[in-house]
């Protein structure tokens, strides 16, 4: 098979999405040392320089058109990415952000990774809190990646129900939609000394749920005297204010480095949402030696399979029984957790999976 893999409209810095932006490299990466590929080029920018690992032999298109304002990043979602796929000669297009044109059918085979159908969540559930516009654009392009890809390729059994259930409620014959997960690889894990550290994942996106991670966390540390420190990564939404209480602390962003000493070295990573396509904070932080509290929603419950201090988002009590669990946990049953974790998220499983999803596609009947 022959295949052009763009990613070409991704770049770290302006990315509202760590996770998607390290899927679609992982993914890249690991195809392209597969011999079922007889040829495989990659659409890329100048951002990408210190962040893709592709083999010398891969041929790398550079289309900085991509990320050059937003008006010629619509042209090149509607018409440039099809015809930069042309140009490649290769018979196949992924697109790992999983949004297809709305103004032209693909002129090559079409394949997406879909991550979620977050914007049809918001829609539903928060009504006017994205942009317009915004929401609109993306969910044609979502509709539009249902009708036109050959195979749909996506993170979890959750995703994979939330794609077909979009489209039957919209009248459209889903392609195959094949799960084929996420890997990880494993972490050179830091100084095994914890400190008296919590770390806090939140947005101001209300799906993460920073209401409920104040109030609960508030709630907690009033009645567990836990005297460290509790760091905030991220912002909170416009009608949240951030409590004054010792040890509380938020941060916008800080280096990666930053990130994974912190996370090593927490006594726990707490992670509050209501909707995630996949959700691998718990797994990442397992996988550097500290124990996750979570949002018990369907699909943290399949990633992450019982693993981990989950609680239920409608109780405060849930949580704080899970924050109480997760103090006590051993390093010998996180090293257990993180030997099963990467037996179940395993990089060379899902690109087997890929390759097979891509070539059973490949020899399906098209699609009218």
């Amino acid at each position: 098979m022959r295949l052009t893999y763009s990613m070409a409209d991704q770049d770290f810095v302006r990315t509202k999405s760590v996770g998607i932006f390290n899927v679609a490299l992982g993914l890249a990466e690991r195809i392209a040392i597969r011999p079922e590929f007889s040829r495989l080029t990659v659409l890329t920018n100048h951002t990408l320089a210190d962040h893709l690992r592709l083999p010398p032999n891969v041929p790398v298109h550079p289309c900085n058109q991509a990320i050059a304002g937003r008006l010629r990043r619509l042209i090149w979602d509607q018409r440039g990415v099809y015809r930069a796929a042309v140009r490649t000669g290769n018979e196949w297009l992924c697109l790992p952000k999983g949004f297809a044109s709305f103004v032209t059918r693909c002129p090559v085979k079409l394949a997406t990774y879909v991550h979620d159908t977050i914007h049809d969540f918001y829609r539903e559930k928060y009504p006017g809190r994205m942009s317009s516009l915004e929401s609109a654009y993306f969910f044609r392009s979502m509709l539009a990646s249902i009708r036109h890809s050959r195979v749909i390729f996506t993170n979890s059994e959750f995703s994979r129900s939330e794609i077909r259930r979009l489209a039957r409620t919209r009248g459209l014959a889903a392609p195959e939609v094949v799960r084929v997960g996420i890997g990880f690889a494993p972490v050179n894990q830091m100084p095994t000394e914890k400190d008296e550290r919590l770390l806090v994942m939140t947005t101001r996106w209300p799906h993460k749920r920073a209401d409920l991670a104040v109030d609960y966390l508030a709630k907690w540390h009033a009645a567990s005297g836990f005297k460290g420190t509790i760091d905030w990564l991220g912002s909170l939404p416009a009608n949240l204010t951030f409590p004054n209480l010792p040890g509380w602390r938020l941060h916008s962003r800080v280096s990666d480095e930053q990130l994974a000493l912190w996370l090593a070295r927490s006594r726990a990573l707490i992670y509050f949402t209501e909707y995630e396509g996949f959700g691998m904070p718990p797994v990442e932080a397992v996988l550097a030696g500290t124990c996750p509290v979570y949002s018990q929603i369907p699909v943290t419950s399949e990633v992450m399979r019982g693993l981990g201090c989950p609680f239920e988002n409608a109780s405060y009590e849930s949580f704080a029984q899970a924050m109480d669990r997760a103090l006590v946990v051993s390093s010998d049953v996180l090293d257990d957790w993180a030997r099963r974790l990467l037996q179940w998220h395993d990089w060379d499983k899902v690109v087997d999976r890929f390759v097979c999803g891509l070539s059973e596609a490949d020899s399906a009947p098209v699609r009218s």
